[in-house]
């Protein structure tokens, strides 16, 4: 058996960034008919590249179940807050990406935009 060795200065290489679930640009998004500035919380959702939190679930973890077009089934499982205690749930959503700063929860039939930090 042939041994191969590898100088120690590739475990000094920056591990590769996972890919985005979705093409959103990160941050916080709004429902549609909301200002971004003081948004109420049952308006916010926050996309940070691996699922849509809101202000009752956070840590989302999804997963693309299926995409047609735009069209997308993610499974996720987010910390939920609010309770007693807080524990971990999954829940299945289908999206729709309109742009990279919009998407529509087809399930809830609403819509939402980006909106910078600093208009929140």
């Amino acid at each position: 058996m042939r041994t191969i060795r590898y100088p120690a200065v590739l475990a000094l290489l920056p591990a590769p960034a996972l890919a985005d679930t979705l093409p959103l640009t990160r941050g916080y998004y709004v429902e549609s008919g909301t200002p971004c500035r003081g948004a109420p919380n049952v308006a916010l959702r926050d996309y940070q590249g691996d699922g849509i939190g809101s202000s009752k679930a956070g840590q989302c973890h999804a997963r693309v179940l299926a995409r047609i077009g735009q069209r997308y089934t993610l499974r996720q499982s987010c910390v939920q807050y609010g309770g007693p205690r807080q524990y971990r749930a999954a829940e299945r959503l289908k999206i729709r990406v309109d742009s990279r700063t919009s998407y529509t929860d087809l399930r809830a039939g609403a819509h939402y935009r980006w909106c910078r930090t600093t208009n929140l």
